[in-house]
Parts: structure tokens; sequence; C-alpha cells
């Protein structure tokens, strides 16, 4: 495998709050990259690991947007930066910014804004698949409570599943039969919801890497637990060669760049059901390990193989990764008899905890701290504590309003010159106040 893409090359990644990106963090330090890290919160998981360089705190992107641009153009120019990966949802905030984040030669790993948002918003995303003449469940569009009369049919044994057009984690998530009364929910032109066909069938999530339309990283797994309704906690890679075949076709048509993850329905028939995508990156990264060397799919020229023998990455050694505390809360009571609890025992001794390493210790003994900090930030803003974890970088729908304001949690002003006098005074690695 051709190792020559990234060694040495500065990297920066935001939304260093999700083990996703503490994953990538790693595996890029182990790949001989520099890695510097930014985030709107004071201590997100990567500031604590030993994998990245420096940690910036810049302003909250979803209120802040320009100073959370000019923030990335100053860590960028301080640094040298070669490419700029987002991991979470300011990557909406990046990409509407990329032009004048790439125009000093870093290259911004993402495709652009009205892209994104095509598979950002589940209404836009079922109406793609349909033009495409791709399979996609039935989808409505709701914006008034009273469209919700146009679902209820007491002789109808019909389900539906409800959603805001933006979410994440499936908090809001419903499911409502047809005979029964239509429940009230927040609904409007600014904040729209839809109805969609309810499926089913196995559930499979992917995470792919594209350049230029062409699939440089993939993997799936199996949804089998998860917290409560909403994300994955355990991580099995499958290897389905139909959904592989499914994203590679996608990107392609849909000339993709950057970080893609789908959640599937395989109903009883085989057919492939794309319920929601998700432009960035997801859990799926934990199933690669450091001799898959991921880096080599950001690096690597949009046309050219990562590896000559293999065209696109898959995880080599199958593994299963598991988030052991939310494992610990939702998993346990998943299957309240005794071939469930073997089951959940099994899962236990075989996955491997996607924060705790031996080597890198400080994201896993952080995490109680954090959490306190998150839980603090909730019950001040008096909004549930997973609403939180994205509240300052979500991005809900072009109705929000760009200007700049402060949200109250990170409008932290980056100070460029303090910057470059850390850096002049401490060298390459982080000063012990960077990264308490």
């Amino acid at each position: 495998m051709n190792t020559n893409h990234n060694a040495g090359a500065a990297v920066l990644i935001t939304g260093g709050r999700a083990p996703a990106a503490l994953e990538l963090a790693r595996q890029l330090d182990a790949a001989g990259c520099r890695v510097y890290a930014a985030d709107s919160v004071a201590r997100p998981l990567i500031r604590y690991s030993a994998s990245i360089q420096q940690f910036y705190q810049v302003p909250g992107p979803r209120f802040n947007r320009k100073q959370f641009l000019s923030s990335l153009l100053d860590i960028i120019a301080i640094h040298r930066i070669q490419v700029l990966i987002p991991t979470c949802e300011e990557i909406f905030y990046v990409a509407e910014g990329k032009a004048e984040l790439e125009a000093g030669g870093c290259r911004v790993f993402t495709d652009d804004l009205d892209k994104l948002l095509q598979l950002h918003s589940k209404w836009a995303f079922n109406q793609l698949l349909q033009a495409m003449g791709l399979p996609a469940p039935g989808t409505l569009l709701l914006t008034s409570c009273g469209e919700l009369s146009q679902l209820h049919n007491t002789r109808s044994l019909r389900k539906w599943v409800l959603k805001p057009v933006y979410s994440r984690f499936a908090s809001r998530t419903l499911t409502y039969e047809a005979g029964e009364i239509p429940p009230e929910l927040e609904i409007s032109q600014e904040f729209p919801w839809v109805a969609q066909t309810f499926v089913t069938g196995l559930e499979y999530c992917t995470y792919a890497i594209a350049a230029d339309g062409e699939l440089k990283a993939y993997t799936d797994y199996c949804v089998d637990y998860t917290a409560g309704k909403g994300a994955s906690i355990y991580f099995k890679q499958q290897r389905h060669p139909e959904l592989f075949e499914w994203v590679q076709a996608f990107v392609r048509r849909f000339r993709f760049t950057g970080q893609l993850a789908f959640d599937f329905i395989i109903d009883r028939d085989g057919t492939i059901w794309p319920l929601e995508c998700n432009p960035r990156a997801t859990s799926g990264l934990h199933l690669f390990s450091a001799e898959d060397r991921i880096g080599d799919a950001f690096f690597a020229p949009a046309k050219a193989a990562v590896n000559p023998e293999s065209p696109c990455l898959i995880p080599r050694k199958p593994a299963e990764r598991m988030i052991t505390a939310a494992m610990l809360l939702y998993g346990l009571g998943r299957e309240p008899n005794p071939a469930g609890l073997r089951r959940w025992m099994g899962c236990m001794f075989r996955g491997r905890d996607v924060i705790f390493e031996w080597r890198d210790p400080g994201p896993f003994l952080a995490q109680g701290m954090i959490l306190l900090d998150l839980w603090k930030q909730a019950r001040a803003a008096g909004r549930p504590v997973k609403e939180m974890t994205t509240y300052d970088m979500e991005w809900n729908g072009e109705y929000e309003s760009p200007c700049d304001r402060r949200d109250g949690i990170s409008g932290t002003q980056f100070d460029r010159a303090s910057a470059e006098r850390r850096l002049r005074g401490n060298g390459n690695r982080t000063e012990s106040g960077d990264r308490p």
C-alpha cells in the first residue's frame, strides 16, 4: 500500500466531542500525521487525547458563523494545515465557508453545502432517491398540525414513522398507526416534519469515505443495541455485498466527496430501503484499525486508488466495538430474559470500548467530568442532555438566522496572537495548559 499520502501532514479535525472524531485522530496520529483539533465546547473528548498536537476552543457555529470560520482560518494559517476534516454537524458551516477556508491551500474534506443539505434533510433525501429511480419509503412532507389528519384512517392498519425533517439520534421519532388519533406535535413551515411509511426488516448502517464520486473506504454493521430509539451503541462489521454495491453506485451518481453514512432496512424480499443519510463521520469509523491506514482515504488524489490491489479500503479484521457506558445503561435491559442476558454478556466480553485505549487513557478518564459539564449546561438551558450534545452546532434549516450572536455556551473568542505565542514558546506539542 502506498503510505506517502499522509506522512507528516498537518490535519485539523473539528467536532472533537464525538467518539468518532477521537477515533480518527488516533488513527491519523498513528499514520504519522500532525493532528490538531477544534471544537466549540471547552472539554470535548479529543482534548484529552495524546494523539493531538493542540486543541482550540472556537465559537459555536450555529450562532457565531463568521467568528467560527475566522477562528478556523487562523488555526489553518498558524499550523499550515493541509487538510481540514469536519466530523459532526459543524460540517454544514464548514461547507458554507469552504471557498474561503481553501483559499490558502488547505483542502476541506467535504462536499458543497447544497449537496450536504440534500442528504441531511429527510424530505430532500427521499426526493433525491425517487429522482434517481431508487426504492424509497413513501414519504409525505408535513408543514402544519392539520396535515396530520391526512394520515388518519380508522379502518387502516398502516403504520407511519413521524420525525422532524432535521433531527438526530431519533430523539423525536414516533411510530404512528393510522387508526390512532393524530398526536399533537410542533409542526410548522419553520419546523417541518415527514411522515414515512413504516418498513419492517433487518436494520443496517454503513459508513464510507468518498472523493469525487470514487469510494475510498467502506464498512457496514447491523443495528442491534441502541440508545433507546436512537443511535447504535454496538458495532459489528457485516461485509454486506449488496449494501456495498448500493453505496458505491450512489456515490458515483451523486459525485460525492466527504464522509457519508446511511441507515437502511432490508425487507424479507431483499429490497434495500434507504431511510436516512448523515453526510458526516459516524461510529462506522470505529471498525477500522490503525493497520487499515484510513488516512490514505482522505489524502489520496480523487482519481487514484488508495491501494492498487484494492481500490476501496475495507476493515481487514472483523471487529466488534461498543460504547461501554451506553451498553451498561441501555443494553442490559434490552432482552429481559436468560437468553438475552447471555447474549448481552457475550457482546460485553467480545466488544472493545471505543474510547478506552491503554496508550491513550486521557479521554476515558475524562468522561465523568465531560458528562457533568454537559449535565450542568443542559440544566441551565432547560434542555435534555442528549439535545445539548449538538445544540451549538446543529443545522436545522435556513429559517435559522445567520446573524452572529452568542449562544451563551460556546461564544469563545479565538485569540490568534495568544495561540502564536504558545506555539513559539512550546514547539510542536501541546503545552500543559492546553490539555488540562
